[in-house]
């Protein structure tokens, strides 16, 4: 199979195994009406899946996609969370789906959670993999696919490249199945008849386009870039205290189609967030740097607020940094640390040729990146000098390394209870210090679906024909991304659940 499609990127122009292909619209008929099975509206993670399951479920489909091509957010992932794979079984990772889905919900601490719609999205996630890899796709776990020590290594990441190779191959298996795609297409309306969905109007290349269908699928994706709307759903974002990426055209056009159509939304989304991020401009290797415990954090104030270990779930650790002044932290250490670092290596980065290992040339390298980046990172003779980088006082930065340093020598953080073999002092200049920050990935929510994935109304009862997949929906998650048991979910979550819909929706149509 791996062959077919080798020889498939060799013959098709534009079809290219790192990439989403760019192909031209359907045709379009001259009345401007097209009668199918099911319309997915959104070509990304969740509408390329929800596509290609409905096919081979004996489906006509359209996709409907206002940007010139496909792919959406999923271009830029690395993996996606599988659980009981035979990826995991031939690398000797033992994984439970029950138990997954158990210590999920208690990680979720059952808030704003669906528990039938998780459940769902887990027990599929493993046949998943294998219907990715039925593709000539090939993935991979290993050392670098864990957040930390006490992670299973559930993501699957793409051997050889990303899941833009993924999402280019199931792309390319729904065109050859039949899909009938429309770029450069905005929908304007879901069409709605005696409380069921029945089509929707739709503007391409100026003029006006109906499509029949007996489903319709809402994969719109997130609407990171719309910061008014973000903070409807999310008063704390802001996206001067964030940093990230985002694809501008995603606006969370879904949102009004699906509420227009009788959909209930929720008053909340989660915002998908990572910390220790130097900055968008400062090189990788800085938050490498952040995430190691032996370093010191603190605030604007020069102020310790956390126990520094925190580093290790990304996820979880921006709930403490937004409680600081400007959403900003400082890792401050001695050249003590930066030695030992040079001898053993990091604890915590992601890469092997750094974790456990000797960097000779750590402190050298460290220096052209202050120079490369002063706003990220600086290297200083004095401790008065890395407060006034920070912008505070030196007596309270002082008083708090002071503090620090009478920790380390107890052995015994009295403040955050950090782990005695990470309790290092800063004592010896230079001094160094790594400003960081959270970075906003992408939003989830608010549309309420059930674990079939149908749009509910406000009575929780599901509209007819009406389904919503990938991250414009809720249910999958609370007020924190994912934790360590579903790390990879933001595109594992769209993948699943848009084959979810695909199914249910064809079976709907077949009816």
């Amino acid at each position: 199979m791996a062959e077919d499609n080798k020889q498939k990127d060799e013959m098709a122009p534009g079809f290219m195994p790192a990439g989403i292909p760019k192909v031209d619209s359907a045709e379009v008929p001259e009345n401007g009406v097209i009668d199918t099975d099911v319309v997915v509206i959104g070509g990304g993670g969740a509408g390329i899946p929800a596509c290609l399951q409905a096919l081979e479920d004996g489906a006509r489909v359209v996709l409907l996609e206002k940007r010139n091509k496909a792919g959406g957010n999923a271009i830029m992932a690395r993996g996606i969370f599988g659980c009981e794979t035979d990826v995991l079984r031939k690398a000797f990772v033992y994984t439970d789906k029950d138990e997954i889905f158990t210590n999920a919900m208690r990680w979720h601490h059952y808030d704003r959670v669906n528990g039938k719609l998780l459940r769902a999205y887990i027990n599929q996630s493993g046949d998943t993999i294998d219907w990715i890899m039925k593709r000539g796709i090939q993935f991979e776990v290993n050392t670098t696919t864990r957040m930390h020590y006490n992670q299973d290594p559930t993501w699957h990441c793409v051997v050889g490249g990303n899941m833009a190779k993924a999402m280019s191959a199931l792309f390319r298996d729904a065109l050859e199945k039949g899909l009938k795609p429309y770029f450069e297409t905005k929908v304007e309306e879901i069409l709605m008849k005696d409380n069921k969905a029945v089509g929707v109007r739709a503007v391409h290349d100026g003029k006006e386009l109906i499509v029949n269908a007996k489903s319709i699928i809402v994969t719109t994706g997130g609407f990171l870039p719309v910061e008014e709307k973000v903070r409807e759903y999310y008063p704390a974002y802001s996206s001067e205290s964030f940093g990230g990426f985002m694809i501008k055209d995603n606006t969370g056009d879904g949102i009004g189609l699906v509420e227009n159509a009788g959909g209930a939304l929720e008053d909340y989304i989660t915002l998908i967030r990572e910390g220790c991020a130097a900055s968008d401009k400062a090189p990788r290797m800085l938050s490498e740097f952040v995430r190691e415990p032996y370093h010191m954090w603190v605030n604007k104030k020069g102020h310790r607020f956390v126990e520094e270990t925190a580093g290790e779930i990304l996820q979880i650790m921006t709930n403490a940094l937004m409680m600081q002044p400007g959403v900003r932290a400082y890792a401050v250490f001695d050249d003590d640390i930066m030695q030992y670092m040079s001898e053993h290596g990091f604890e915590l980065c992601k890469g092997d040729n750094v974790r456990g290992c000797a960097i000779p040339n750590i402190r050298e390298d460290f220096k052209k990146m202050a120079q490369k980046a002063p706003d990220a990172c600086v290297v200083a003779d004095t401790i008065g000098e890395i407060a006034a980088w920070i912008g505070c006082k030196e007596e309270a930065l002082q008083e708090e390394i002071n503090n620090y340093n009478r920790y380390c020598d107890q052995g015994y953080d009295e403040d955050f209870n950090k782990k005695r073999r990470f309790l290092r002092p800063i004592k010896k200049g230079p001094y160094y210090a790594i400003m960081h920050m959270g970075i906003a990935v992408d939003t989830v929510g608010p549309v309420r679906i059930d674990h079939k994935t149908q749009v509910l109304d406000k009575q929780y009862d599901p509209i007819e024909g009406l389904y919503a997949a990938g991250v414009i929906t809720s249910g999958w998650q609370s007020n924190d991304y994912c934790g360590q048991y579903l790390f990879g979910s933001a595109l594992s979550y769209s993948i699943n659940s848009g084959r979810i819909a695909g199914r249910n929706a064809a079976a709907l149509a077949k009816k």
